[in-house]
């Protein structure tokens, strides 16, 4: 089975993407910033993508996550901070679904919270490098990824880069430091599009935005996404549907891997 691979660059505002001709409705109604996204830009030429995907509220990194990996809002799988709690009633995650189907699972990440995201023994091989906080980090974690995916012994991997959202946080969203963080975290994403190869798969998405030099609420800079898939017979004559979300990412990859879509997702498979 060829690799499929799920990106998630923390903070990433779609707006660092518009094309110069794409006038939004709402919250930067003038052309795209300027900032070196050249992998990108041609994933979104390749595949199919929507830069209105929606986060979830609270729009904070660990429910967000939570709610991609089991496609529900946080007021079922009951993260609600960057504190991981137990499910009251658990909701299998996509790496629960994936590794009860005999498939190989796979994280690289740099923020250790997201190590709940998954129950023991859903992950086959696991990489935490512990700095989220320079571009370092992001290049460690996808060498990493990388290397695993060179070695054709993963068929679903999580590719976790942090630093985006760091520098958000340092100096403020949409500032010169965020967007050099933005074009180091698109050269990353270049390294893992040339190690899963022509035949995998690759989404690329983001937990929140954020504004100012915080995220969390429910105003578009906070809770608009981007979201790009680029793969064997994914064509590019065709956006993805309006109305997509972080909730549909696992059930998006679980088709695409033949996988059983439990009957708690509450998302749809976006393809």
């Amino acid at each position: 089975m060829a690799p499929t691979v799920l990106c998630v660059v923390d903070g990433l505002r779609p707006d660092i993407l518009w094309p110069a001709s794409y006038r939004p409705d709402s919250y930067r109604p003038d052309a795209r910033l300027e900032c070196d996204t050249p992998v990108l830009d041609e994933l979104m030429a390749r595949g199919r993508a929507t830069l209105t995907a929606r986060s979830v509220m609270p729009s904070v990194t660990l429910p967000c996550h939570m709610s991609l990996f089991h496609s529900v809002e946080p007021g079922r799988h009951g993260v609600v901070t960057n504190t991981w709690t137990p499910q009251v009633r658990p909701v299998p995650g996509l790496f629960d679904v994936a590794r009860a189907a005999g498939q190989r699972t796979a994280a690289y990440y740099n923020w250790e919270e997201l190590r709940d995201l998954w129950r023991p023994g859903a992950l086959t091989m696991g990489y935490f490098w512990h700095d989220n906080k320079s571009p370092a980090g992001d290049a460690r974690v996808a060498q990493a990824a990388a290397v695993g995916l060179r070695a054709g012994e993963i068929d679903l991997a999580f590719v976790y880069l942090g630093h985006v959202d760091e520098a958000g946080h340092r100096y403020g969203w949409l500032s010169p430091g965020y967007l050099d963080a933005v074009a180091h975290a698109d050269a990353c994403i270049g390294a893992l599009l040339d190690a899963v190869g022509a035949e995998g798969t690759l989404l690329v998405t983001a937990d929140h935005g954020g504004h100012d030099r915080s995220h969390g609420t429910d105003a578009e800079a906070d809770m608009l996404v981007p979201l790009i898939i680029v793969g064997p017979g994914i064509a590019s004559d065709a956006g993805l549907p309006d109305g997509a979300s972080l909730l549909d990412v696992a059930p998006t990859l679980a088709a695409l891997h033949g996988l059983p879509i439990p009957a708690e997702w509450e998302g749809r498979n976006l393809l």
